[in-house]
């Protein structure tokens, strides 16, 4: 098995000796540090607005559906 401080790679597990080791008014200032935005492609950026459409087109079919079905009645 790894080293026991790689131990989380392979396992999937966090590393909770650093988050243990910190008081709690640093873990609460870690935790309210802002998370810079990632830069991505343009590619990237136009498959997930192409996601967003379709997820909003599949979610106003659904949506029909319903409706739909609620006010014809299922046999």
């Amino acid at each position: 098995m790894a080293d026991e401080h790689l131990r989380h790679l392979y396992v999937g597990e966090p590393d909770e000796d650093l988050i243990d080791g910190l008081e709690p008014d640093q873990l609460v200032n870690v935790m309210d540090l802002p998370v810079a935005r990632r830069h991505l492609s343009r590619r990237v950026e136009a498959l997930l607005w192409l996601l967003r459409v379709v997820l909003m087109a599949l979610t106003a079919m659904v949506a029909f559906a319903f409706v739909v079905g609620v006010t014809r009645g299922s046999a």
